[in-house]
């Protein structure tokens, strides 16, 4: 399964969800998030919830991501 780490439009807040998933709630904000790739900003896609729940901590912390994070990951 791969999930995705995107950008919500409205507040700026990280989120994730699985690739497939139409639509998510931020959680900052409660905006209802269309997940298309022309509608939000999708900064990594990884196989591991482990991994994108990591990425969105740091993506709080840091307020970016570096391009690293991109690539799909095993673990």
């Amino acid at each position: 399964m791969v999930y995705l780490v995107f950008i919500c439009p409205k507040c700026g807040s990280a989120r994730y969800a699985k690739e497939g998933q139409k639509t998510a709630k931020c959680l900052k904000c409660g905006y209802q998030i269309k997940i298309a790739p022309t509608k939000v900003k999708i900064i990594a896609r990884t196989r591991s919830v482990d991994e994108a729940i990591r990425i969105v901590k740091l993506y709080k912390i840091k307020g970016r991501i570096s391009t690293g994070f991109s690539r799909i990951r095993d673990s």
